[in-house]
């Protein structure tokens, strides 16, 4: 029995989606990882609603990463979901593991919302290439909820610091 070896329509494209949602994958796993440290280590007058914020925050990327995740299953991809993949495979600079001033954990963190939003902006025109409207949609939920993140956090910082 003769076997094709010839990718099947669209596999090449399915696979480099798959690829960028496991790279979303990783950094959102990061990024949720960055913000219970923050959570754990801001100080200052406003600790209780960062705390708080900070966890709200976790919530909705741990969400992103089931959904990035269940999205590379439903396209017969496996996932790449554990804490060292994602150590290893997000572009995020890591967050500093000491006492963080609020001020600066919340400019930390904006900046790392904003990678993640810029990284799932790209992620989108790959999908968009790709003709995956499905997954395309995913990464367009993903970059509001993150530009929104990064707006609630800014919205602490003083309005000179904006």
């Amino acid at each position: 029995m003769a076997t094709d070896t010839k990718p099947r329509a669209g596999e090449q494209r399915t696979d480099e989606v798959i690829e960028q949602l496991n790279l979303m994958v990783a950094t959102a796993a990061d990024l949720r990882s960055q913000v219970k440290q923050a959570h754990w280590t801001v100080v200052g007058p406003n600790f209780i609603a960062l705390h708080k914020l900070f966890d709200e925050q976790a919530l909705v990327l741990l969400a992103h990463v089931d959904l990035y995740a269940e999205r590379v299953r439903a396209l017969e991809g496996i996932p790449a979901g554990t804490v060292r993949n994602a150590a290893a495979n997000s572009p995020l600079q890591e967050l500093p593991i000491e006492e963080i001033p609020e001020i600066e954990a919340i400019n930390l963190l904006v900046d790392r919302w904003e990678q993640y939003s810029d990284g799932l902006g790209h992620a989108m025109k790959q999908a968009e290439e790709a003709e995956d409207m499905s997954t395309q949609d995913i990464f367009i939920e993903g970059q509001r909820a993150a530009d929104l993140q990064a707006y609630f956090l800014r919205s602490h910082l003083p309005t000179k610091k904006r």
